[in-house]
């Protein structure tokens, strides 16, 4: 008896101890995972105030020379105004030297002089007149040199912006990546994981968040346009193109406004309140464009067959459903050297907002 009772003891601990083992197994397993995501989650946590603090440093970098941007655009706009405004008195100046045909008459008058007295008063005037139109060349060319250093700052400045902004956006994806690998480790459901997530989300420059738009002028009376052109006008390409980096877009660029625009009115009334007319240095950009309200009054670099001229955003359209990035008031055109809408057309140009 005494060995049977024996015998029944040690197999019932034995069974005990068989059933014992896969649970234990089970909690080790389950322990395991939970340590591995608890400190999969922590690493995750760490890196990201790591990548978080950079992002700081480096927004705030962008958010200066934002500052310095807008300030230089501002005197870049001043320049290019004083140049073209230069640049059309010496065209008016030539063209009425030509339907005048005052060198003939000013050679007339020093040949035709009757005494030596005459003579010298006469070339005494001629000297005069030569010397003020040299002077106005020299300005020319001085408000063209002030143009030029501002906008070669102003493209050093958003160069070096551009730069860190790449990096910028680089820290987005670096935190996704950070927090996907720990999501590896993570159950779908944990709320530090979503808190994670939710914190990548912070890595979005302020000016390529979504922003409140500003509201239209409500007297605004050219946004409805009919286009100049038609859409199955011929686009000309830019004889010399500029390789876009950075910033950088190439799109279509048509033309709109002024004496030669019979579908907007003369002077009309833009979407932000400015005027349209034969001298405004305004474009517009298409209504299908993404959050395209906080365009308007920014100021955006346009490239076309070598030179460089700076707008101000300050009206939308159709423009062509969208297939037009820029639409181009009179001042713009007329300053690459174009007299019309219609001598513009529609034509490929590089451009960037700054």
């Amino acid at each position: 008896m005494a060995l049977i009772c024996a015998l029944a003891l040690a197999l019932s601990g034995s069974l005990q101890a068989y059933a014992a083992n896969p649970m234990t197994d089970e909690i080790d397993a389950a322990q395991q995972k939970y340590e591995s995501a608890e400190a999969a989650l922590q690493a995750a946590e760490e890196k990201l105030a790591s990548i978080s603090a950079e992002y700081g440093e480096l927004s705030d970098e962008v958010d200066a020379l934002q500052t310095e941007i807008d300030a230089l655009a501002s005197q870049v706009l001043e320049a290019q105004s004083s140049m073209l405004e230069g640049r059309s008195a010496l065209a008016n100046t030539a063209v009425y030297e030509y339907r005048s045909s005052s060198l003939s008459n000013l050679l007339s008058s020093i040949l035709g002089a009757r005494s030596w007295n005459e003579l010298s008063r006469n070339v005494d005037y001629v000297e005069k007149i030569m010397d003020q139109q040299t002077a106005e060349i020299a300005q020319q060319r001085e408000l063209k040199d002030q143009f030029m250093q501002a906008s070669n700052k102003l493209t050093a400045q958003k160069n070096e912006q551009d730069a860190k902004l790449e990096v910028l956006n680089s820290k987005r994806t670096e935190a996704a990546a950070v927090v996907e690998e720990a999501a590896q480790y993570a159950d779908e459901s944990s709320e530090k994981l979503a808190d994670l997530r939710q914190q990548t989300e912070q890595f979005i420059w302020k000016s390529q968040a979504a922003e409140e738009a500003p509201e239209e002028d409500p007297e605004a009376n050219t946004t409805e346009r009919e286009d100049v052109v038609s859409d199955n006008t011929p686009v000309i390409p830019d004889p010399t193109p500029t390789q876009p980096s950075g910033e950088y877009r190439t799109g279509v660029a048509s033309a709109y406004g002024g004496s030669s625009d019979p579908y907007t009115p003369n002077p009309g009334r833009t979407a932000t309140g400015a005027i349209c007319d034969d001298f405004s240095m305004g474009v517009a950009i298409p209504m299908s464009m993404p959050n395209f309200r906080s365009y308007y009054g920014r100021t955006v670099e346009i490239v076309y067959n070598g030179m460089t001229v700076y707008a101000t955003v300050n009206d939308c359209g159709s423009m062509g459903g969208g297939s037009r990035a820029l639409d181009l008031q009179p001042g713009v055109f007329k300053a690459f050297g174009y007299g019309d809408c219609y001598a513009w057309g529609v034509r490929t140009v590089t451009y960037r907002f700054l």
